[in-house]
């Protein structure tokens, strides 16, 4: 790609999680002994709250926040009686030359802007964002998703500005697959989250990478294949 070589490597079939995830990548270092870069590429929960108007068809990538990692397994930790779940795994921090990359992408959209519009969200319509009491006991259900009364409104990206969106900031990795939108904001309050998925936990303390996820859903019991 450009004047890099570049090795890519897939999960098995219907393989997924963070052991899985530190397999396959573990593998590929004994083959690879020289790689300088890792991408973890794929989709993910989206977490749109106040502060952050992420959409379907948006991009989150893994960018350290505070002095920790941009990434943090929210379901590894300690259940005490009468407490909250504790979290306790910290991951390893991201090398220098990844978190410079965020500046320098900014950098090129602020130079091409034309780069973004190669590539058009579906209609508004096929985006919906549900109340986080609803639940939808059939993940596509047509009929929640024809009573507005459930939906959270919010104003359409004007023709200028609709096209996919990068966010950075802090994603939330586990084993567990993200259905449950009173979760999904709660961690959004507590930790800033900005999306959920499920392997790159599994990568930071062995293979250093950034993680970029497109936004598929939004967390919640409601699942489409239209994106």
């Amino acid at each position: 790609m450009g004047e890099h070589n570049v090795v890519i490597a897939v999960l098995p079939d219907g393989e997924y999680g963070t052991a899985s995830a530190a397999s396959v990548a573990t593998n590929m270092l004994n083959s690879f002994h020289n790689i300088r870069i890792g991408l973890m590429v794929g989709i993910g929960g989206g977490v749109p709250s106040e502060s952050h108007d992420i959409r379907l068809g948006d991009v989150v990538v893994s960018a350290p926040r505070d002095g920790e990692s941009g990434v943090f397994q929210y379901d590894f930790g300690k259940s005490i009686q009468d407490q909250s779940f504790q979290h306790t795994r910290f991951l390893n921090q991201l090398p220098a030359i990844l978190r410079a990359l965020e500046e320098a992408i900014n950098g090129i959209f602020g130079k091409n802007m034309r780069l973004r519009r190669k590539y058009k969200r579906l209609e508004p319509i096929t985006d919906r964002l549900f109340l986080p009491e609803v639940i939808h006991h059939q993940a596509g259900c047509a009929v929640c998703a024809a009573d507005s009364s459930t939906l959270i409104p919010r104003s359409e990206r004007a023709d200028d500005e609709d096209n996919p969106v990068i966010h950075y900031g802090l994603i939330a990795s586990g084993n567990l697959l993200m259905k449950d939108a009173s979760i999904r904001d709660r961690l959004a309050v507590e930790k800033d989250v900005l999306c959920f998925e499920m392997e790159a936990a599994g990568l930071m303390n062995t293979f250093l990478c950034l993680v970029i996820r497109g936004i598929c859903d939004y967390s919640d019991s409601y699942k489409n294949k239209e994106w």
